[in-house]
């Protein structure tokens, strides 16, 4: 179920990478993330009415780096990213990238081993990335 999940969430990732390519090509980069991300806030707002979730402090700093990295910055780069891109399926293919990124990641601040299954599979990734491409 959770792969499913994720899929959906790439469809929406795609549609977003059509929308700014297509409504948003040149306009700040900044103030189309920041009025995006605003935006989706309103959306989380019935979530902390419901729910009474309350968080140390350790916890509400990890929050900041999470959204400081994966929204504002992440965010920032893809949308700049898009507009740069000379076309959709440029951009689409770069965001392939992304379990490479996650497997060195996991390497070293997770501290999960690298194993030959691992280093062939992002072999393949990187070769198809690079085939595709071309």
């Amino acid at each position: 179920m959770g792969l499913l999940f994720i899929v959906i969430a790439n469809f929406f990732w795609a549609t977003e990478l059509i929308l700014v390519k297509k409504f948003f090509p040149t306009q700040n980069t900044f103030i189309v993330s920041a009025l995006t991300c605003i935006i989706a806030s309103f959306f989380y707002i019935p979530t902390f009415i419901v729910y009474k979730q309350k968080f140390t402090l350790q916890e509400w700093i990890v929050l900041f780096i999470l959204g400081f990295t994966s929204w504002f910055l992440a965010q920032l780069f893809y949308v700049t990213g898009i507009q740069k891109s000379p076309n959709a399926i440029s951009a689409t293919l770069v965001t392939l990238t992304m379990p490479f990124c996650a497997l060195l990641m996991s390497i070293i601040f997770l501290k999960e081993t690298l194993t030959i299954k691992a280093i062939i599979e992002g072999i393949l990734m990187l070769g198809g990335f690079l085939l595709v491409s071309l």
